[in-house]
C-alpha cells in the first residue's frame, strides 16, 4: 500500500496522509486503474476564470456560475488505524479554508459533518452513507422525516452519489451524482417525506427523467498503446497517476455525456489533491462528492 504525504503550506510540516485503499498510486499497468494525464489530449473544457470565495452559507450552496472556476485542494488528516476521520478544502490561491469535514460511524451507516470551521462545528449540512460506502447523500440542516411532520423543519437533499458495486476491484471508482436542478439559479428544494421521496429514488428511474434533477457520470478512461495506461484528458491541475482521478460531466437524455466538464478532481503531486469545480455545482454538493470518493469503501 502507498501513501502520500500532504504538506501544510505555512508552515511545511507534515500533517497528512493519503492512503489508497488498497490501490497502488504507481503507473502500473497490471491494476488497469490508475489514470494519466495524456500530453497529446486536447485541455479540459473548464474554464479558468477565478473569482473570490468564502466559507458562508450562501456561497458554499450558490452554483458555480456559467464560465467560471472554483479552484481548491484538499488535505486528508488520518485518524486511527488509517482510516480517514478529517477532511479540510480550501481555496487553491488564497489558502482559504473553505469547509472542514469530521466523520462519525455510526451502526449501519457513517455521517460527515460539514462545518465552515475546523476547531468548532458550525454545520453547513450533513453527507450519509450507506455501510458498504456505494450511496451518498448529502443533506441540508435540518430534521429528517422520521423526526418531525412539520415539513418547514426537514432537510433538503442536495445530492445523491451512487457508485458501481466493485466486488473484484478490476476497475477504476465509476459513479453517478444526482443534484436538484436550477430555478433562476437556484437549486429546486427536494425533501424527502417519507422512503419513497428524494433523489435517491428519483435517479432510479433512468428512462423518466424530469426537470427536478440533474444527472451526471464520471468519464471512463482510455487505453492508451503508448503509455500502456489508461488515460484522461486532464489540465495541467492534475498530472499524477491515481484510483481517484476523476471527470465528472453531465447526463444527457440520449445517454450521452456532455463535452463540458462539472468536476475535475485529481492528484498533481505528492502534496496536492486538486478539485476544480464549475457549473451547475456548488462547493458544498461538489465537496461531498470528493468525499464520497476517498472515503473507504467495502465493495468499490
Amino acid at each position: 500500500m502507498s501513501d502520500i504525504m500532504i504538506k501544510n503550506r505555512d508552515d511545511d510540516t507534515d500533517k497528512q496522509h493519503i492512503i489508497t485503499d488498497g490501490h497502488e498510486f504507481d503507473n502500473s499497468s497490471d491494476q488497469r486503474l490508475p489514470t494519466l494525464m495524456n500530453p497529446n489530449s486536447q485541455p479540459s473544457p473548464i474554464l479558468f476564470c477565478e473569482f473570490t470565495p468564502t466559507n458562508t452559507d450562501s456561497f458554499l450552496n450558490t452554483p458555480i456560475p456559467k464560465g467560471k472556476t472554483l479552484e481548491c485542494d484538499v488535505k486528508i488528516i488520518k485518524g486511527w488505524f488509517g482510516r480517514h476521520q478529517h477532511y479540510n478544502f480550501y481555496h487553491s490561491n488564497t489558502n482559504k479554508l473553505l469547509l472542514s469535514v469530521k466523520k462519525q460511524q455510526c451502526p449501519g451507516s457513517n455521517k460527515f459533518q460539514l462545518s465552515k470551521s475546523e476547531m468548532e462545528l458550525d454545520l453547513v449540512g450533513t453527507l450519509e452513507s450507506n455501510f458498504i460506502g456505494t450511496e451518498f447523500i448529502l443533506y441540508s440542516n435540518g430534521l429528517s422525516y422520521k423526526n418531525s411532520n412539520d415539513l418547514k423543519t426537514l432537510r433538503r437533499e442536495l445530492a445523491f452519489i451512487q457508485y458501481e458495486y466493485q466486488i473484484l476491484k478490476t476497475r477504476r471508482n465509476l459513479f453517478k451524482a444526482y443534484i436538484p436542478s436550477l430555478i433562476e439559479g437556484k437549486p429546486q428544494k427536494i425533501i424527502p417525506r417519507d422512503e419513497n421521496t428524494g433523489l435517491k429514488i428519483k435517479g432510479k428511474f433512468l428512462n423518466k427523467r424530469n426537470d427536478e434533477y440533474f444527472e451526471f457520470q464520471t468519464q471512463e478512461p482510455i487505453w492508451s498503446s503508448k503509455y500502456q495506461q489508461f488515460t484522461l484528458p486532464f489540465n495541467s491541475r492534475v498530472n499524477s497517476a491515481s484510483v481517484h482521478n476523476f471527470l465528472l460531466k453531465q447526463l444527457a437524455e440520449d445517454g450521452n455525456l456532455s463535452k463540458d466538464v462539472a468536476i475535475q478532481f485529481g492528484r498533481c503531486d505528492n502534496q496536492f489533491l486538486n478539485i476544480d469545480i464549475a457549473y451547475p455545482f456548488s462547493p458544498l454538493q461538489a465537496f461531498s462528492i470528493i468525499i464520497s470518493q476517498l472515503d473507504n469503501k467495502l465493495l468499490v
